[in-house]
């Protein structure tokens, strides 16, 4: 790993250190350091820093990993949580055309596509005007007045 100084240092001006948070196939970042004076960060200071950066990077993907994992559970906890409503979706819609399911599937994507609107809220919209239809029908029509 090779520690890049700044040439700053030689007339007692600000300095950097930057070593580069290195893994066998990426670079992950950098630790950069700063200090005023002359010759603040000889060949020991590099050394020394590579003793940081070295496990630091391991942190930093390790890190990485951890919020792709954590971003991609999110992304399947959602998808859980819609499924059934996509489902039921579908189902009215194959009750309604007879189609098969996959149509079914690719009729509810076009209209969401459409509408500008996400998957799962079409769906449920299609759902409740199927509830709210079923329902009407259930309720016993009120006596006409004479």
């Amino acid at each position: 790993m090779a520690a890049v100084r700044s040439a700053h240092g030689q007339v007692g001006g600000p300095q950097a250190l930057s070593l580069p948070l290195l893994l066998p196939n990426r670079v992950v970042g950098a630790i950069n350091v700063y200090a005023y004076g002359k010759d603040v960060f000889d060949e020991h200071a590099a050394e020394f820093g590579e003793l940081f950066a070295k496990p630091a990077a391991v942190a930093v993907y390790n890190a990485q990993i951890l919020a792709d994992a954590l971003a991609l559970s999110v992304q399947l906890q959602k998808a859980l949580s819609t499924r059934p409503v996509i489902d039921q979706a579908i189902g009215l819609i194959r009750g309604r055309t007879g189609r098969s399911a996959e149509d079914a599937f690719t009729q509810l994507r076009a209209m969401s596509q459409s509408e500008h609107r996400k998957l799962a809220d079409v769906a449920q919209r299609l759902v409740d005007e199927a509830v709210r239809r079923a329902r009407a029908r259930a309720e016993p029509e009120s006596p006409a007045v004479p």
